[in-house]
């Protein structure tokens, strides 16, 4: 008899110290990751070019209206030519949910570039004008997922 109530409080007791571990022991609370200022400022050099070349994208447009082919390979070559560069450079300091979603848009904008360059190849204008107004899409999609230098994202 002794031995069955010395077991129910010992139980008892494993049961109350169970309880109060498993209360004091909550989920880790995990931090998001946030951009240090470092990379903030490394991003928005290599943005800053990226940018330059967004702007510039409306020479393409006139070249392409124009139906000026060999500009148009000349620019896609040429002014663009190290776009691919400084977008890789800044997909790989953002986070890394963002960096999926950065080199889908990157890959998009150099598959639409392509095809503008084989439109004008084929002097296709309806082609060219689709993929220029895509690769555009592109371009601001990527532009808009990049961290705003006084935010921390």
């Amino acid at each position: 008899m002794f031995m069955s109530r010395y077991r129910s409080i010992l139980a008892g007791l494993l049961v109350c110290v169970a309880v109060f571990l498993v209360s004091c022991g909550g989920p880790a609370t995990v931090e998001a990751p946030t951009y240090t200022p470092e990379t903030l400022e490394r991003i928005q050099s290599y943005s800053t070019e990226v940018t330059e070349l967004r702007d510039r994208m409306g020479e393409l447009e006139d070249l392409i209206d124009a139906r000026d082919w060999v500009d148009v390979d000349n620019f896609i070559h040429g002014p663009l030519g190290t776009l691919r560069q400084d977008m890789s450079l800044i997909n790989r300091n953002l986070l890394p949910d963002e960096q999926r979603q950065g080199r889908d848009l990157a890959r998009n904008l150099f598959r639409h570039l392509e095809e503008i360059n084989l439109a004008a190849k084929e002097r296709d204008y309806a082609q060219a004008v689709q993929n220029y107004r895509e690769s555009l899409a592109d371009f601001d999609a990527f532009l808009d997922i990049l961290p705003k230098s006084n935010t921390a994202s």
